[in-house]
């Protein structure tokens, strides 16, 4: 019997680097290719898979002195510094930050500032936006249209205007004034052109995506079934509101903004059908710890802003505010 536990004993740090290994290949694979079917596995940030991947490969060392461990775990920290989207926003020096007041002029220009807010129902977003002073405000879960207007009533001191959808809770608040809303069918979106107070006119696109799956068993089946429809609803949702975009809207011709709550992490697959046309502020120039759910513990990038190429992003930042289960997210663009 103590014969087969040595035997054991010295089979283990194998056993823990090779799984690491495998680990790790799969990891990559996975979250570079980002399959459907397994939905459920990338739903997590990269980074959770790299702590298990770099306890396995760090233990062999701590005990057993294995050398190759430490080359597994260079490995796996490259991988997560080169993957993880937290990484990007925490690795850049010497750029502007969001600062409270009015926007400062970027390089001369003047700048343009937009804030998104899952109000969680409760929430006052008048209260939470009032400090950063935004220009266009893009609102979900706001059951109530006096939470709108008091956005126009405190923000923009009555000098403003807002379209509230009760349908589908949201609700777009600018400083100027809105020519058209267009509701999307069976979606929770809106679609709104606007006239900025300084004359220019955008586009406007409020987006709530199908609420993410919440099973995280996955030694369950049914979780795996449950992450890939939502994952592939999602991608239906964001496909036909931007064919309502380029249909019914002056898309691409004015400067375009699509933002909300997106209900999936930030290397989601469903943002890939935005990026070829639209920047995503918060990855382009954002600092600091950018995920925005749950407020209390935000591992997840879920509310984003992304501009069209007539808009050029200069500042991102995440703030955890009052009375609504996600972080506000603030973007600064000046017009290209």
């Amino acid at each position: 019997m103590k014969s087969i536990i040595r035997r054991l004993w010295r089979w283990l740090p194998t056993v823990l680097l090779g799984t690491s290994l495998l680990l790790h290949l799969v990891t990559v694979t996975l979250y570079v290719r980002l399959p459907v079917r397994f939905a459920a596995f990338t739903v997590f940030p990269i980074w959770v898979w790299g702590i298990i991947g770099l306890s396995l490969a760090v233990i062999p060392y701590l005990f057993f002195r294995k050398s190759g461990s430490l080359l597994l775990t260079v490995i796996w920290l490259i991988t997560i510094l080169l993957l993880a989207d937290e990484a990007r926003s925490f690795g850049r020096v010497g750029i502007d930050e969001v600062t409270r007041g009015p926007a400062p002029p970027h390089a001369g220009s003047k700048v343009l500032r937009v804030a998104t807010l899952n109000c969680g129902l409760k929430a006052n977003p008048a209260k939470a936006l009032d400090s950063f002073e935004p220009d266009i405000v893009f609102l979900q879960e706001v059951t109530n249209p006096y939470f709108a207007k008091m956005v126009v009533d405190e923000l923009f001191d009555g000098q403003g205007d807002y379209r509230h959808d009760a349908l589908r809770g949201c609700a777009v608040a600018v400083r100027g004034s809105i020519r058209r809303n267009l509701p999307v069918t069976e979606s929770r979106c809106q679609l709104v052109e606007v006239e900025m107070y300084d004359g220019r006119r955008l586009e406007l696109v409020n987006i709530h995506l199908q609420s993410a799956a919440t099973n995280l068993r996955l030694y369950d089946r049914e979780c795996w079934w449950e992450h890939r429809k939502n994952r592939t609803t999602r991608q239906v949702e964001l496909s036909y509101i931007l064919a309502h975009l380029e249909q019914r809207t002056s898309y691409p011709r004015f400067p375009t903004i699509i933002a909300g709550d997106f209900n999936a992490p930030a290397n989601d697959l469903v943002y890939r059908m935005l990026k070829k046309n639209f920047t995503d502020a918060f990855d382009a120039v954002g600092t600091g710890w950018g995920n925005t759910y749950h407020r209390k513990l935000p591992l997840l990038r879920i509310d984003q802003i992304y501009g069209s190429s007539k808009l050029i992003p200069v500042r991102s930042q995440a703030f955890t505010v009052s009375d609504t289960d996600h972080r506000l997210v603030i973007a600064d663009f000046i017009f290209r």
